[in-house]
């Protein structure tokens, strides 16, 4: 009886179906600091247990200490654990915070713990030269059929095409650059003569060992499209683009091709595998009907800044195409000024991935920063251009010429005479024989600005007679009424 019941229990055993695997654990959250904590927890099954559940879901690595390690003593019912606490913060509280968030996981899981010792972890740098095994140039017609052969796949390239393969050697900073180069490309030599690849192995007629090669042409090319893209938008804000001849299409528009294929294509090799590349399809139809509200807003800054010289205010009837138009002049302006960092900044990262670009003079926070306080800076340059352009055509007016139309602000010239000798005026008196500049009315007001006392004067519509003359030189007096 017992012999067929084992023989037939493991059968029934592997027969039943097998319970799904444990899932992983959680990778844990981001984190650019790591704290190392002595903490002693009460020496029971259960709270060692807890402690490891609680460190899993977190993501932090939990461990005995190591022979040595640490000369914290604990007592008989207390054991030490070490806990490497992972958490996003700066250097200066890293410790403090990783404790404090140390502590509130164990009260809130009621787990009898407790920090004895805490450091934070200091990255090792270890320096290191770097040689890379590359294969000869070759003539100009080689490369461009190795181009050829990469761009339509046909597999018959050069093998020994750029970089094939890379080596760092550690070495010492107490000795001078020179000897250091020299001594660490004779290691690197020795080390690149072997490899289990036999395309891989360094043969003096085939390959040469230098250093990282970065394209200096192409930098160069970059950070000089980088100066030009930031003189064009600064011409864009300045208003000086007629100046050079760029409101013709053949020249303004290659202008601004080339501006914008920088800005976008550096900006998306900036948010390549990026979360905020996973985020773009849905942003941008988002920013989109937010810029609805926005532009007509800006357009009534431009025009507020054109007629600050004059001493008016924007009438009702500007909200037209010339409105809309200065709002997206100025919104144009600052979107290419935030952006431009950021598409060097991406630039940069794809032409040079072997050099150290990721440091913090090329990370997101500055290159927001800077692309912000520049899209600030040339925004405040478009309304210094609208109040300047204001200000120019004020002394045209005084001077007795016309005045252009300036994003739908239209400047008439008018003869005003009031009803009466008591009517009521905001300013100086109306003059009775010169016309007045005008920029429509403002409710039941008209406010104009007169070029002979160089002032500006509101009246109601009720209390004065308005006729609109041709140009300056119109006669008020034989003004028929």
């Amino acid at each position: 009886m017992s012999t067929s019941y084992t023989a037939s229990g493991p059968a029934r055993q592997s027969s039943a179906p097998q319970p799904d695997p444990v899932p992983a654990a959680p990778a844990g959250l981001p984190f650019n600091r790591r704290v190392h904590v002595v903490a002693e927890v009460l020496d029971r099954p259960e709270e060692l247990d807890l402690l490891q559940q609680v460190c899993d879901t977190m993501g932090w690595p939990i461990r005995e200490p190591l022979a040595g390690e640490t000369t914290v003593t604990t007592d008989a019912n207390w054991t030490l654990r070490v806990i490497e606490i992972r958490i996003r913060g700066v250097r200066e509280t890293a410790v403090e915070q990783a404790v404090a968030t140390l502590d509130t996981l164990a009260q809130n899981a009621e787990l009898s713990l407790h920090c004895r010792d805490a450091t934070l972890v200091e990255r090792v740098q270890r320096p290191q030269i770097e040689w890379h095994l590359r294969g000869r140039r070759k003539p100009v017609s080689r490369r461009i059929r190795h181009a050829l052969h990469l761009a339509v796949r046909t597999g018959e390239h050069d093998l020994h095409a750029g970089t094939v393969r890379l080596v760092r050697v550690p070495t010492g900073l107490d000795e001078p650059r020179p000897r250091r180069l020299a001594l660490t490309r004779r290691t690197a030599r020795a080390e690149l003569s072997h490899h289990s690849l036999a395309l891989r192995q360094l043969d003096p007629e085939v390959h040469e060992v230098s250093s990282p090669s970065v394209s200096r042409g192409q930098h160069i090319l970059a950070f000089l499209t980088l100066i030009f893209t930031t003189t064009a938008i600064c011409l864009l804000g300045a208003g000086l683009w007629p100046a050079i001849g760029a409101d013709s299409p053949r020249v303004g528009g290659p202008l601004l091709i080339l501006a914008g294929s920088y800005l976008l294509g550096g900006t998306l090799l900036a948010v390549r595998s990026t979360p905020t590349h996973r985020a773009l399809p849905w942003l941008v139809p988002l920013a989109v009907p937010l810029a609805v509200p926005l532009v007509p807003w800006l357009g009534t800054l431009v025009q507020r800044a054109y007629l600050s010289p004059f001493g008016v205010r924007p009438t009702l009837g500007s909200d037209g195409l010339g409105n809309i138009q200065a709002g997206l002049w100025m919104l144009c302006v600052f979107v290419a000024a935030a952006l431009l960092p950021v598409a060097y900044l991406g630039w940069m990262r794809f032409l040079a991935p072997s050099l150290r670009v990721r440091g913090p003079w090329l990370s997101w926070a500055p290159a927001m920063t800077l692309g912000i306080g520049m899209g600030t800076a040339f925004s405040l340059l478009i309304l210094h251009t609208a109040a300047s352009s204001g200000a120019e055509n004020r002394a045209l007016a005084a001077a007795g010429h016309n005045i252009p139309e300036y994003f739908g602000v239209s400047a008439e010239y008018a003869c005003v005479e009031p009803a009466s000798r008591e009517a009521p005026y905001y300013g100086t008196p109306p003059p009775h024989g010169s016309p007045v500049v005008i920029f429509g009315q403002s409710g039941d007001r008209v406010e104009f600005w007169d070029p002979a006392a160089n002032q500006e004067t509101s009246i109601r519509l009720e209390d004065a007679r308005i006729r609109v003359v041709p140009d300056s030189d119109s006669p008020c007096a034989k003004a028929a009424w």
